[in-house]
């Protein structure tokens, strides 16, 4: 499997941290990295990241199931102040693990390193999430890259260990985690952390789902450039919306943006409209610069998915249509 350099592992980063929803500032481009994690326009918080690759290597001594980071070329550390992750990146799953930082602080002998089980890692693989106890009761994490920040923004509860670890341990099937069971454990924190990582997994896998049916392309433009969003047609906040393929579309920020403000919609024979009423309105204010272009670009009817299961629910789109009061 590829062995990343430290500028690759640094650009892998800033890709699982767009993924995750947000953006980040590079404030030190050296090992350990130093980002600024925002979002829209909040500053957001500090993190310094030690990263290496997750390999077997060790030759016949080590067990067949076991991967390591070899920490190299500096010591970790905690920041005092931010949050500080120690993790690696095992390029052939696809998903990066994080240690306890504490547990490894200043670890610095003959040849330093953190293990994990490979279990672990083709566990997060299928399911995103994945929680391994070691036999000295360190809790390791296995994650895709879509939950870096969460990760980040719970590290401390989830590498907790006692009594926590049968709650943590719930991420290793989302798919069965209801909110019955969410709201069973009696940790205020902990609780929070599951509902946060729970919805994320459904909203990722959504998007996942949207995506691959639209082929990353907008339905509303054509376009890709990787600008695309999954769309619920019938509002996440609306009575009777689900994360079904056929309840969303996929749009590009601009049209995504339209959909929401209720500037374009569309129609139960998958047409697309433009919302007069809503025209009429920006024209009164003066803030109609540009309808000539986007009109121009926006095609006629949306770009439909290559399987005809994944077409929009018509039920989906004439309940939109009424919640959003369209033409109304």
């Amino acid at each position: 499997m590829a062995i990343l350099p430290q500028r690759q592992l640094l650009g892998l980063l800033l890709r699982a941290v767009d993924e995750s929803g947000w953006q980040a500032l590079v404030l030190d481009a050296k090992k350990p990295f130093n980002l600024r994690i925002f979002n829209s326009d909040e500053k957001g918080f500090d993190v310094r990241i030690y990263i290496w690759n997750c390999t077997h290597g060790g030759g016949s001594e080590r067990a067949k199931d076991e991967y390591r980071i070899q920490f190299t070329g500096v010591v970790p550390t905690p920041y005092t102040g931010g949050i500080t992750l120690l993790l690696g990146w095992r390029d052939g799953y696809g998903v990066f693990v994080g240690w306890d930082i504490a547990r490894h602080s200043g670890q610095d002998s003959k040849s330093p390193s953190a293990q994990v089980k490979e279990s672990a890692l083709a566990n997060a693989h299928a399911n995103a999430f994945a929680v391994h106890r070691k036999n000295n009761g360190e809790i390791v994490v296995a994650f895709r890259p879509e939950f870096l920040v969460d990760y980040a923004m719970s590290t401390n509860s989830l590498h907790e260990t006692g009594v926590t670890e049968s709650d943590i341990s719930l991420l290793d099937d989302l798919d069965g985690l209801t909110e019955e069971t969410i709201n069973s454990v009696d940790n205020v924190e902990r609780k929070t952390v599951l509902a946060q990582i729970a919805r994320k997994y459904r909203l990722q896998d959504f998007r996942r789902r949207v995506l691959g049916a639209y082929q990353h392309r907008c339905a509303a433009c054509g376009v890709e450039l990787e600008l695309i969003d999954a769309a619920h047609i019938l509002p996440v906040a609306a009575s009777g919306s689900t994360d079904e393929t056929t309840n969303g579309i996929a749009l590009c920020k601009l049209h995504h943006a339209a959909f929401d403000r209720n500037l374009v919609g569309l129609d139960e024979k998958y047409r697309i409209e433009i919302n007069e009423k809503e025209v009429t309105r920006l024209i009164k204010i003066n803030r109609a610069g540009g309808l000539a272009e986007f009109r121009r670009y926006l095609k006629s009817a949306i770009l439909l998915p290559a399987d005809k299961r994944d077409y929009p629910n018509p039920k989906y789109i004439k309940a939109a249509r009424a919640v959003r009061k369209w033409n109304g």
